[in-house]
């Protein structure tokens, strides 16, 4: 009962265009999951510590044009985080570098593919250790030539930096036992040297 003079409340109805707009100006609209074949050979290509997801579409979609969408994940932690720049996205690959940057924790990745409101289940990758399993490049090689000699200087590649400004930090302060084999051919003698050197620049003297 309304107090007596009172006038009577009405519900409050909200315009049905304010409950809608939620949708586009927000985050997507959730997809059905299991609609879709998931991507394939979720795979980390790390070379020098720059660690990007790869992985196939499906083999069912080809020539539909599906988005795909990338978390990660670090070993130890209680959940999985976004990469914003890979959110809806139609390559296949997302560089998580900066999310994997120390090399001593250990990560996982999943991505799911998208087409309209449809989506796969989460396809997931193996552990990643980037420590382990990261590629370390080829050396830069300066060569010097002398009248009866040659030096041959090696360069252990950098590692990979979230900002060009960033102070460079050599493979070889990573890994302090990166060894570099070094064969030298003099075609004249037809006569090879081979050597084995421990350290980040090398130079090799060598008699005609």
């Amino acid at each position: 009962m309304r107090a007596p003079g009172r006038p009577a409340l009405r519900p409050l109805l909200l315009p049905p265009l304010l409950l809608l707009v939620a949708a586009p100006w927000g985050l997507a609209v959730p997809c059905v999951s299991g609609g879709l074949p998931k991507p394939a050979n979720i795979t980390f290509l790390s070379i020098n510590m720059k660690n990007v997801l790869q992985w196939n579409r499906p083999e069912d979609l080809q020539g539909v044009k599906v988005t795909y969408t990338v978390q990660y994940f670090i070993y130890g932690q209680k959940k999985w985080l976004n990469k914003s720049e890979c959110r809806n996205i139609s390559r296949t690959y997302c560089d998580l570098s900066a999310e994997t940057a120390d090399y001593e924790h250990q990560y996982y990745a999943k991505v799911k593919a998208i087409w309209g409101t449809e989506c796969s289940k989460w396809a997931e990758s193996g552990r990643f250790y980037p420590f382990l399993e990261t590629q370390i490049g080829p050396p830069e090689v300066a060569l010097t030539m002398g009248d009866k000699s040659m030096s041959v200087v090696l360069t252990a590649p950098e590692k990979w930096k979230r900002n060009p400004e960033d102070i460079p930090i050599s493979m070889q302060q990573i890994y302090s036992n990166l060894k570099y084999n070094v064969s030298v051919s003099n075609t004249k003698s037809n006569r090879t040297v081979s050597l084995q050197w421990n350290g980040a620049y090398i130079h090799v003297l060598l008699c005609s």
